[in-house]
């Protein structure tokens, strides 16, 4: 009988150990604070953490490392030229990055077409972006929230021959939504942009107004 209650206490202090799962929140020098489920923890005591055979605490710990994205931008504008009417313009945007939890950084690319009648205007942009979050993305975080914008360069085919120089910069809040808590989720943003164009026929001109984004985002 107590050969069986000695298996039965060892069988079960063992599903508690493979049951005790800690988060890292913040990390400073070698001292960190953690959330902890699956058991109690003392202070003082020391811990030693093995990794699980089984394999499911490397799923649980997917890296967010590098980023790459795919959205659709939404742009209400007007120039400050004379007779100027507002301008809604639909563009695709790429991205590839690094995440460093609080700060995110990394080049961009868009492209937008647009068919007036018989002529087609296509614009290429090249940039950079960058995203201050204020919820340190990291992995298991599902919701983050934040400051974000890009500044970008290209030029505008009007279809006709003549091209013009663009230049835009965009500022404004973000929500970054992982539903499943892995690396893909969800992303918005809405903010103030600011275009300049210039080598127009109309000479150079600034344009300025509000611009909505709405894309996926992959962690890796």
């Amino acid at each position: 009988m107590k050969k069986w209650l000695l298996v039965l206490s060892i069988l079960t202090f063992s599903s508690a150990s493979f049951a005790q799962k800690i988060k890292v929140r913040k990390v400073k020098g070698n001292q960190a604070v953690i959330e902890f489920s699956g058991g109690s923890l003392q202070p003082g005591n020391v811990y030693e953490l093995a990794p699980d055979e089984f394999g499911e605490s490397s799923a649980v710990s997917t890296s967010r490392r590098y980023l790459v994205g795919l959205s659709f931008n939404f742009e209400n504008t007007k120039a400050d030229t004379s007779g100027a009417e507002n301008e809604t313009d639909i563009n695709l945007l790429a991205k590839f990055g690094w995440n460093y939890g609080t700060f995110e950084v990394g080049p961009m690319v868009s492209y937008s077409s647009t068919a007036i009648g018989s002529v087609t205007t296509t614009t290429y942009k090249f940039g950079g972006f960058g995203d201050y979050n204020m919820i340190a993305n990291t992995p298991g975080e599902a919701f983050i929230y934040g400051l974000g914008g890009y500044a970008s360069m290209g030029q505008r085919d009007s279809g006709t021959g003549s091209k013009i120089d663009v230049m835009d910069f965009f500022v404004g809040p973000f929500a970054k939504w992982f539903p499943t808590g892995t690396g893909v989720g969800f992303r918005l943003d809405g903010g103030y942009i600011y275009q300049k164009v210039s080598g127009g026929v109309g000479g150079d001109a600034t344009i300025t107004g509000l611009a909505f984004t709405a894309g996926i985002i992959a962690y890796f």
